[in-house]
């Protein structure tokens, strides 16, 4: 049986990435029928299924999960060679795989992007949003290169570097009482109606824990991972949430929410900018990192002293 050639493998990291044979041939400009046939050479090389078919496209199963991070490290490290050969390393090209927290203000990402784009024209950024528990997980699985996300451990993981940390607010609708004020007690929180992120979400244990040292009850009647479904719960249905100040900075401007900022204690939580440990970093892997975490420290700062 012949072995899966490069492109080949190339090929099963942009069917994973799309989730769908139709939008990967689009992106190649080739036939669906086409590539469906190089996918089944993959598995049938490989011993077996590497991705679920569904109603909504496909997705790796649990073989092609273990399988994707390897073969996203070695097309690096070949792409890396090639570049090498052809003595490109003193000009950082490549794809760098970004997480970033959903809750932070997307001028962060707009300043990331601009001055990668005008230093490093050939660094082309794949950028992914979500809650700290997905973006660690997908750092430390190699799916991305590094991620800015939050923490509330007291440990320092090994690939990490501190950028600060962020208020949180208690967010209502406009008119709302409780959230007219500047700032609002923590133990305020008792009975209120939350709506917060599903599990695993590193603020619930924050939360847990102060709720238990104050003797108040969290009353959490929704799990909710989009941000702006959490929002438009707020403004229209009677729910509080507790969001980071830059993910309702637009919405206080816009006269859509109303936020005060929880204290007794205040809710902060730790940035850090973790790096993936799966391969070693590429060059360009390196420059975005210290864009990344200049422009991130700069907003953080900025936002503490507003």
């Amino acid at each position: 049986m012949k072995e899966p050639s490069l492109d080949h493998w190339r090929l099963f990291v942009q069917i994973a990435d799309h989730g769908s044979l139709t939008l990967a041939a689009a992106a190649r400009d080739v036939a669906q029928p086409a590539l469906s046939r190089q996918l089944a050479a993959i598995e049938r090389s490989c011993g077996g299924r590497l991705f679920e078919r569904g109603a909504r496209g496909l997705r790796l199963n649990e073989a092609g999960q273990r399988l994707y991070p390897r073969v996203v490290a070695w097309l690096a490290q070949a792409d890396e060679m090639v570049a090498d050969a052809r003595g490109d390393l003193r000009t950082p090209a490549g794809v760098v795989r970004l997480g970033l927290l959903a809750s932070f203000d997307p001028d962060l990402l707009s300043k990331v992007f601009r001055e990668v784009r005008l230093r490093f024209p050939n660094i082309t950024l794949r950028i992914a949003a979500g809650l700290s528990g997905w973006l660690a997980d997908s750092v430390h699985s190699g799916a991305l290169d590094l991620a800015l996300l939050s923490t509330n451990s007291r440990e320092q993981h090994n690939q990490e570097i501190p950028i600060g940390s962020i208020a949180h607010m208690l967010v209502g609708p406009m008119g709302d009482v409780l959230t007219r004020a500047e700032t609002v007690p923590f133990a305020s929180l008792d009975g209120l109606p939350l709506v917060v992120p599903g599990r695993p979400y590193t603020f619930h244990n924050l939360l847990e824990h102060w709720a238990a040292r104050k003797g108040i009850r969290l009353n959490v009647v929704a799990e909710c991972d989009s941000l702006p479904l959490q929002k438009h719960l707020v403004a229209s249905s009677g729910v509080y949430a507790i969001m980071a100040s830059g993910a309702v900075r637009e919405d206080l401007a816009a006269g859509r929410l109303q936020a005060a900022r929880v204290v007794s204690p205040e809710l902060n939580r730790n940035i850090v900018l973790r790096v993936t440990a799966a391969r070693p970093p590429t060059p360009a892997c390196k420059e975005v990192l210290r864009i990344v975490e200049r422009t991130a420290i700069s907003a953080i700062n900025a936002t503490s002293r507003a």
